[in-house]
């Protein structure tokens, strides 16, 4: 213990920001491989506290106790190590005579620092789950498989490969599995007074898969060769790429009878509300939104405004169209190909209709006064100082200050490379 005092106290006195990178990279992985060997070591030990029945002599009920008492750890921390101890420590026969861990292997690899305790526990876990009529000579197979899975797969993956050696070893065992989750599968929506919700309840695994797939492809970062690069974390990419499928499904027309066209949004708004673009909206399910989000929402979906006075009595609603029709979509993916914003390359079907003039100012909803836009976009791009315009009926937008003091029109050039002359625009 001495010799391991000083090699601590050495690796604390060495300035680290001196070493070369290569080096300091080597030294973590040396410092690991020694922490998970020290593992080897606190089980022996605690082999010996339990044989010995240490535990007593300090007025403890067992080693879990005692470890709680003299090494501060919590109680399932203790109750691990213990674990770990009675699995892979040293065993001696009723003669005194030494025997082999349970997990001899395990046990070696352990001592050689090449795995570490969260391995372990996958390890012993799966061992465990072994149904016990299965043959003997099984079980040191399947250790061997999983310790050296264990030697290039962190914790978190090694369950997964534990979970399909089980599968292998037992396939009618998966089925009962899989009926307990069908039946535990559920969803709702946790409604906030401020008009969000959160999502509960437990997925299957094909409705994880299926939902995965979706979002592998609907959830990555937009371009950043734009001047606006995607600032929006892996979550908020991921529940915008699930809001694009919703949107996706809604104008598929497929859904029954109450969603077969896409969706018909009823807004209760005030006419200072209107004219100030301030305040909020009230959906149909009694949802707060803003009125600058209803009509981004709008822009895929049927909508009707009841206008009220201040009193709440209905003062007027509209019957005029906002949703672009079939047709007129069809034109605006032939003419723009996809989003419209310079440098990004989502396809139309990813896309949302956006109004140049909106519509609460008497634009109308005509292919000279519309464009595609991808969800991201279409939120971000006022943010950002972005704005756009027809000119020759075409979207050219005008960046902002930051990106070019005289602000020239640009128009996106990855769905259409060729069909347009730069010096046409003054």
């Amino acid at each position: 213990m001495e010799e391991i005092r000083l090699g601590v106290d050495a690796l604390l006195a060495t300035p680290a920001a001196a070493l070369p990178a290569a080096e300091v990279t080597g030294l973590l992985a040396e410092l690991e491989v020694q922490r998970r060997r020290l593992e080897a070591v606190d089980q022996r030990l605690l082999t010996e506290v339990v044989q010995r029945g240490l535990a007593g002599d300090y007025g403890r009920p067992g080693p879990v106790e005692l470890l709680v008492t003299l090494l501060r750890v919590t109680p399932a921390e203790a109750r691990g190590r213990v674990a770990r101890a009675a699995e892979l420590g040293p065993r001696r026969a009723l003669t005194g005579a030494p025997l082999d861990p349970l997990l001899p292997l395990t046990a070696e690899a352990v001592r050689a620092g090449e795995i570490s305790s969260g391995h372990v526990t996958v390890i012993a876990g799966c061992l465990d789950a072994i149904p016990p009529g299965m043959a003997p000579d099984l079980f040191p197979v399947a250790e061997r498989l999983l310790v050296e899975a264990a030697r290039h797969e962190h914790p978190k993956q090694l369950a997964k490969t534990a979970l399909l050696l089980l599968a292998r070893i037992d396939p009618d065992g998966a089925e009962p599995h899989e009926q307990e989750l069908e039946r535990r599968r559920g969803f709702s929506l946790a409604h906030r007074g401020d008009g969000s919700s959160v999502p509960r309840g437990q997925f299957t695994p094909e409705l994880t898969a299926l939902l995965q797939t979706v979002l592998d492809a609907l959830a990555a970062p937009q371009p950043a060769d734009d001047g606006v690069p995607d600032t929006r974390s892996p979550g908020q990419r991921r529940h915008d790429g699930l809001a694009q499928a919703m949107q996706r499904v809604l104008r598929s027309g497929t859904l029954p009878a109450a969603g077969g066209v896409p969706v018909t949004i009823l807004a209760r708004v005030s006419v200072a509300d209107i004219a100030n673009r301030t305040g909020v909206a009230v959906t149909g399910h009694g949802q707060p939104i803003s009125i600058a989000t209803l009509l981004i929402m709008a822009g895929d979906a049927r909508l009707l405004p009841v206008f009220c006075t201040d009193t709440g009595g209905i003062l007027a609603y509209g019957r005029g169209r906002r949703l672009a029709s079939n047709g007129q979509r069809l034109a605006l993916a032939a003419r723009d190909g996809g989003c419209c914003f310079p440098g990004c390359d989502r396809p139309a079907g990813w896309t949302e209709v956006h109004h140049v003039r909106d519509w609460l100012d008497q634009g109308d909803t005509d292919l000279d006064n519309m464009c595609l836009l991808c969800r991201y976009h279409h939120r971000e791009f006022a943010k950002h100082g972005w704005q756009v315009q027809m000119i020759d009926g075409m979207p050219w937008w005008r960046p902002p200050e930051w990106l070019d003091q005289e602000r020239k029109p640009v128009r996106n050039t990855s769905h259409h490379l060729t069909d347009f002359d730069f010096g046409t625009v003054a």
